[in-house]
């Protein structure tokens, strides 16, 4: 028998005459129907804490994939605060008549040529009107690190919505007295109270406890065989091509529908927290203790099933919105909410949620923007060397989402803001006009340094760019990064008539 709280997983081996006036016209009525955009005049400036969830993309000298250096010491990253927060991302203070920078191309080449990092790709469009302002190796693609979560959260919202809640429930078989805790995919559940004011702990375990425990009091029930369902995510949990050493580093989990805090464990004021080999297992041991503190006598299932055709589902706790998750993924660059939701994107296309079939899913949630043909996912977080995009169909995502006006609309809202949240809290910090009008989503890993989103610039236009590159020398990753850094600040500082 599988004895349920054992759930550890063994060791993996590493119409119209003019179709192009049609489609701008349909732009600029779209655009004029959006409401409460933000100017860069502004901005909220509410900061949330970061976190180091995927912390090759604020410490890249941190032992990662493929590294074989010794351990480092590394200075301590905030832990993410429970409750989310927002800058939104500013929008073109110009109209659709205001002319076009022209003079983009002179200043990013200047600081390329600077550079002592050579071989970038990336790619500037003007948020307006669609048009490429500068282009260099644009279709190569490459490993894009993080940057892979912008896809993942674009097929989230476009795929599942953004309005959509999971939902982690309890169903009770009168007959045989069994009581199934179902994991939903909620993989930020807290092992207390719901904090509907929260993302991380929007749902709680305490709660769906004491309603669960309500309601079988109610119908004279004080004593169950209490059980675990986890088949809402098929296959194995945990990639061949991620490290199990990364799972102590608290960089990745295996995959599970249910989870506590996204199964960090040990004191919240470490400067590194691991994550559990058995997240799953965690979540069910915490309603257990939950559950017999309201008072009901709990007999553990000898194995874990899904509930029976006659159970009833009697309480349920639900997660915050997919657009707030998005968000939270984003912001704190979390690859264990990244995994989930590229599942649960597979689950919204009708195929089984797991780890093979989400990367496939996100790419063709998105095959109306992406080239398929250049573009290749083997997980949906951007863990994996294997991974590949081009810089041209990043900035064709993200220009989608400028032009939505559905859930997808939000995308760049929820990036990190330069200077203020997530992993870009120390970066574009000193720069005058790049603090809070950068929303970009970064991505490093130890070869690899990538930064994708939006800028407002000095005229009000709005701008979107993706900047990549990859196989760069280790002891150059920096440097890498300042060229990124400097060539985002040149398009907020740039006037570029």
């Amino acid at each position: 028998m599988n004895d349920i709280p054992d759930e550890a997983d063994p060791p993996h081996p590493p119409e119209s005459d003019s179709p192009r006036a049609d489609r701008t016209a349909a732009k600029r009525r779209r655009r004029r129907r959006k409401g409460g955009a933000v100017t860069a005049g502004v901005l909220v400036l509410a900061l949330g804490a970061y976190a180091v969830v995927d912390a090759y993309d604020l410490v890249p000298e941190l032992p990662g994939i493929l590294t074989t250096d010794p351990p480092i010491e590394v200075q301590a990253v905030p832990r993410p605060d429970a409750h989310g927060t927002r800058v939104p991302a500013p929008t073109s203070a110009v109209d659709d008549s205001a002319p076009v920078p022209t003079t983009v191309p002179a200043k990013i080449d200047a600081i390329l040529e600077a550079s002592e990092v050579k071989g970038f790709g990336l790619e500037v469009r003007d948020g307006l009107s669609d048009e490429i302002l500068y282009a260099k190796n644009e279709t190569k693609p490459r490993t894009p690190a993080s940057v892979t979560k912008v896809l993942t959260a674009a097929a989230a919202l476009t795929s599942i919505g953004g309005e959509k809640r999971l939902a982690t429930t309890t169903s009770f078989d009168e007959e045989t007295g069994t009581l199934t805790l179902t994991g939903g995919g909620d993989v930020l559940l807290s092992s207390g109270d719901s904090d509907p004011g929260s993302v991380n702990g929007h749902g709680g375990l305490r709660t769906l406890a004491e309603d669960t425990a309500e309601a079988l009091k109610a119908d004279d029930v004080t004593e169950v065989t209490l059980g675990l369902d986890t088949s809402r995510y098929t296959g194995e949990p945990f990639d061949s091509g991620w490290e199990r050493s990364d799972i102590a580093k608290g960089v990745i989990t295996p995959i599970r529908p249910l989870m506590i805090d996204t199964a960090y464990i040990g004191s919240k004021d470490r400067e590194w927290r691991a994550r559990s080999e058995h997240p799953a297992a965690d979540a069910f041991a915490a309603f257990e203790k939950e559950l017999k503190r309201t008072g009901i006598t709990v007999n553990r299932a000898e194995q874990r099933a899904p509930a029976s055709e006659g159970a009833e589902e009697i309480a349920r706790v639900e997660s915050a919105t997919i657009s707030e998750i998005v968000e939270y993924a984003l912001v704190h660059s979390d690859n264990v909410v990244a995994e989930m939701l590229g599942n649960e994107v597979a689950i919204a296309q009708g195929e089984d949620g797991s780890l093979e079939t989400g990367p496939r899913a996100v790419l063709s949630a998105l095959g109306d923007s992406i080239d398929l043909g250049r573009t290749h996912l083997v997980d949906t977080s951007g863990l994996s060397y294997d991974n590949r995009i081009a810089p041209h169909d990043l900035t064709t995502v993200l220009q989608a989402s400028v032009d939505a006006d559905d859930s997808l609309a939000g995308l760049i809202s929820h990036f990190p803001v330069g200077g203020l949240t997530g992993t870009l809290t120390d970066r574009f910090a000193k720069e005058r006009n790049a603090t809070g009008v950068v929303h970009a989503k970064t991505g490093t890993l130890s070869t690899v340094t990538s930064l994708a989103g939006g800028v407002l610039d000095a005229e009000g236009r709005y701008l979107v760019f993706s900047i990549q590159i990859d196989d760069v020398d280790k002891d150059k990753i920096l440097e890498a990064r300042k060229t990124v850094d400097d060539i985002v600040t040149a398009l907020a500082n740039c006037g570029c008539r």
